[in-house]
C-alpha cells in the first residue's frame, strides 16, 4: 500500500509539473522539450542504477518503474529529435527510428535486470516496430490484417521463447504473448482465414492453460472467447437462435474447464 501510494504521488507530481510548465511557459520551444525529456531519461536511468535492490524487494520494483519511465521519456525525446523541428525524417522514418531506438533501449534494460515491466516494454517496442515496418513495406495494401498476422507470429514465437525460459520472467512472457495473439487475431478477422485463426487462437490459449495449468492463459483464452466468438457467431449464425446457442455452448465448455481446474492443482 505504501509503495503504491508513493508511485501515485510521483505521478501526480510529474503531471502537476507539466501543467505548471505549460502555464508558465506556454510557447515552450522544441529544444527545451527535447532537453527536458532527454535529461529525464538519463536521470531516471541513473537513479535506477544507483538503487541497492538487494536491501529490499520494493527497491527492485521501484527501479523497474524508474526504468520504464525512462523508456517513455526516451521515446518522447527521440520522437522530438526525429520530428520537423530537428532531423525531420518524415512520416516514414520518424516512427521507425523512434521505435528502433526505444526497443533497443528496452532490450538493454531487460538484459541488465530481468524485470516484468522491462519485459513488457521490450515486447511492446518490438511489436510496434514490426507493425510499422510492415506498414512501410506494403503501405495500405495488407493493412490491417498484414500487421495483425505479423503481430500474431511474433507473439507465438514470444510465447515459445518464454516457455523455454529464454524470455524471463516466464509469466510476463505468457501475458505479452497471449495479449499479442488475441490482438493480432482480432486484426485479421476481416478475412475468413483470419476468423479461423482467431478461433484457433482462443482454443490454443485455453488448451495451453489447461496443459500448463496456467490460470493466466486460461483467463486470456476466456477473454478472447468473450470478444471473438460472438463476432463469428453473429456473422455466420445471425438467423434464429443459432448465435445464442453457439455462445451458450462455449460458455458451458468454459464452465466445465473451470470446474475441472478447481478440483485439481492450479499453478498461477
Amino acid at each position: 500500500m505504501v509503495e503504491a501510494l508513493g508511485y501515485l504521488g510521483a505521478v501526480f507530481a510529474l503531471v502537476a509539473g507539466f501543467i505548471a510548465v505549460r502555464q508558465i511557459w506556454p510557447a515552450i520551444p522544441a529544444s527545451a522539450e527535447l532537453a527536458f525529456t532527454g535529461v529525464a531519461a538519463i536521470a531516471l536511468l541513473l537513479i535506477g542504477i544507483m538503487l541497492r535492490t538487494l536491501d529490499h524487494e520494493a527497491f527492485g520494483r521501484l527501479r523497474s518503474v524508474m526504468w520504464l519511465t525512462s523508456t517513455a521519456s526516451l521515446a518522447a525525446a527521440v520522437g522530438l529529435l526525429t520530428g520537423p523541428q530537428f532531423w525531420d525524417l518524415g512520416p516514414a522514418g520518424r516512427p521507425l527510428v523512434t521505435e528502433a531506438v526505444v526497443t533497443a533501449y528496452a532490450v538493454m534494460l531487460w538484459w541488465r535486470y530481468r524485470a516484468t515491466l522491462q519485459h513488457l516494454a521490450m515486447f511492446a517496442g518490438t511489436a510496434a516496430l514490426l507493425g510499422t515496418g510492415i506498414a512501410q513495406v506494403w503501405p495500405g495494401i495488407i493493412l490491417p490484417w498484414g500487421s495483425g498476422f505479423g503481430l500474431w507470429v511474433l507473439s507465438l514465437l514470444w510465447g515459445i521463447g518464454a516457455h523455454r525460459a529464454y524470455l524471463v520472467p516466464r509469466t510476463a512472457g505468457y501475458a505479452a504473448a497471449g495479449i499479442g495473439l488475441l490482438v493480432g487475431a482480432q486484426l485479421t478477422m476481416d478475412l475468413p482465414a483470419g476468423q479461423a485463426l482467431a478461433v484457433m487462437t482462443v482454443a490454443g490459449l485455453l488448451a495451453a492453460g489447461v496443459a500448463l495449468r496456467r490460470v493466466l492463459l486460461l483467463g486470456l483464452g476466456a477473454s478472447g472467447a468473450i470478444v471473438i466468438l460472438p463476432q463469428i457467431a453473429i456473422r455466420y449464425l445471425a438467423r434464429g437462435a443459432g448465435a445464442a446457442a453457439a455462445i451458450f455452448a462455449v460458455g458451458l465448455v468454459m464452465l466445465g474447464v473451470a470446474l475441472w481446474l478447481a478440483r485439481t492443482r492450479t499453478k498461477a
